[in-house]
């Protein structure tokens, strides 16, 4: 979803003085209802990870630029090194490579008429991708929101890029490289946010983080541990609020070796043999190797991640993140300051199709034992008759949709309710077609042309449950509890509903294999 264009001009204004930089609206656009929306893009939040900052956190050390900045680039040259494989169903890019390293920007929209100092809430919206593919420029459209904000429900709005594919999330233990850079970039941006969102207006302690699919790792691994990103005195939370869509976190525990494996791949892709050489190539070498080894190369991890072997996605490093977050909120080690927790819809059984098309559905259900073993390498043939006999009511494809909605989408939203259970408001979203991420057209609702959905009308008061959330007001709806009560959003309203025992008795089961370790996940 490229932002709009409708009535778009550049933009106007004296400009914002960040300190290290100052920023000039680059366009400001008007509603469908008519309201004025300034937008700041590309504004720098940390330097560019190259050079001696390749596969580095990110450094947020920014030198004072010279002049006025109006964050006028070319449509997609501010993405970072993407590889869309042709499987995907975007048919705009699917098969296609672009992007640069010196990426790590975001964007500001804030409704006309706030000024610094008004101190309104602000949505800073991490995009989901499958960590290979996407920007700020493809998945995020809030020109909608802004329609359904009164004078009351004024709400900033940010979104920023992090880093994708193998410059993103890809890490050997024992060489100089950082794990899971894509979430250093993302708690960076939010920190970003708390520190200079004033000037734009907004308060930096009513920040509520949102997003959909694999952002929910950035999220969950922020809900649950970086102990040392996630302050910014005293040790409270920047944000206290979530909203968390479609969670996708693959769950995988033992992979030093599957990542040895990994780094051979793209050292063989970039013809090098060390990681100085990797370090030292051009771009256009990195982003041609990224692209072999996440389009190229049979995608074997699992968890919606794309590459061989264990694919591009977020892992636990032994520092920053300790364990997968179902072992940590087994254990109690999450942030109880967080405040509430809007929790997603379209996962947990009530809606199977969320995990079609993610994951191979071919050659079922003799097939079956190797897509497991995707997550569950070393499961034996007892472990995978168990799980196979959860799933007796399912019959091929809907197999691989069934198995795939809840082990990767459905029990970390179990998990994460679980943790916040007196805290959270959670749904389901069982409106045709049910395919992953078609919650966030709700959130973003603009038209039928741009963010189609099958109920506009619901599309409407989505939105506004979402402002209400940002601004504090709650939610008219229980929070999940002792006694897990959820509400359905379905063609007649809301509605509440207690989870099917089914699907706890599902999400338990995943639970037992995924964090057994003779399963090697």
């Amino acid at each position: 979803m490229p932002p709009s264009s409708h009535n778009q001009i550049p933009g106007h204004g004296g400009p914002i003085d960040l300190g290290y930089t100052k920023h000039i609206p680059t366009f400001v656009n008007t509603t469908l209802f008519g309201r004025r929306v300034s937008i700041y893009k590309n504004v720098r939040f940390t330097n560019p990870p190259t050079g001696d900052l390749r596969f580095q956190k990110p450094d947020t050390d920014l030198p004072n630029t010279q002049g006025i900045q109006d964050g006028h680039v070319p449509w997609g040259s501010a993405d970072c090194i993407t590889s869309a494989p042709a499987a995907i169903p975007f048919p705009d890019i699917n098969g296609t490579a672009w992007g640069h390293e010196d990426c790590l920007f975001l964007d500001v929209y804030v409704p006309k008429g706030v000024q610094p100092g008004d101190q309104v809430p602000v949505l800073h919206y991490f995009i989901g991708t499958p960590y290979a593919f996407g920007s700020k420029e493809m998945f995020s459209n809030p020109m909608g929101l802004f329609d359904s904000a009164s004078e009351e429900s004024k709400t900033i709005f940010v979104v920023d890029n992090y880093r994708l594919g193998m410059p993103g999330w890809m890490y050997v233990p024992g060489f100089d490289m950082d794990a899971n850079l894509g979430v250093h970039d993302c708690l960076v941006a939010v920190k970003w946010t708390s520190k200079y969102i004033y000037y734009f207006g907004g308060d930096s302690k009513r920040v509520t983080v949102v997003g959909q699919s694999n952002d929910w790792c950035q999220r969950s691994f922020y809900i649950y541990t970086l102990p040392c990103h996630n302050s910014l005195a005293n040790g409270t939370l920047m944000t206290l609020q979530a909203i968390i869509s479609s969670p996708d976190i693959p769950s995988r525990r033992n992979v030093t070796e599957r990542q040895q494996d990994l780094f051979q791949y793209v050292l063989n892709a970039a013809n090098c043999t060390s990681l100085r050489c990797l370090r030292s190539v051009p771009e256009e070498v990195l982003l041609r190797a990224n692209d072999v080894v996440v389009s190229q190369l049979p995608s074997t991890g699992g968890g919606g991640v794309f590459g061989p072997v264990i694919g591009f996605g977020p892992v636990p490093d032994g520092q920053s993140i300790p364990d997968i977050p179902e072992a940590l909120s087994q254990l109690g080690k999450y942030h109880k300051e967080i405040r509430g927790l809007f929790l997603t819809p379209d996962d947990d059984g009530a809606n199977q199709l969320q995990g079609n098309g993610t994951s191979p559905d071919t050659n079922m259900p003799e097939g079956f034992p190797a897509l497991l073993r995707r997550i569950l390498p070393t499961a034996s043939n007892e472990t995978i008759a168990t799980i196979r006999a959860q799933y007796a009511y399912s019959e091929p494809p809907q197999l691989t949709g069934d198995w795939t909605t809840d082990v990767i989408y459905g029990y970390n939203a179990y998990n994460v309710a679980n943790a916040f259970r007196d805290r959270t408001r959670r749904y389901i979203m069982p409106i045709p077609p049910g395919t992953h991420g078609q919650d966030v057209f709700y959130y973003f609702y603009y038209d039928q042309n741009i963010t189609p959905v099958a109920d506009p009308s619901l599309a409407l008061e989505f939105r506004q449950r979402v402002l209400k959330f940002v601004h504090g007001a709650g939610i008219s709806r229980p929070v999940y509890g002792t006694t897990q009560n959820i509400f359905n959003v379905a063609d007649n309203g809301f509605e509440s509903t207690p989870l099917l025992a089914v699907l706890k008795s599902l999400c338990e089961m995943i639970n037992k294999v995924v964090l057994d370790r003779a399963n090697g996940a």
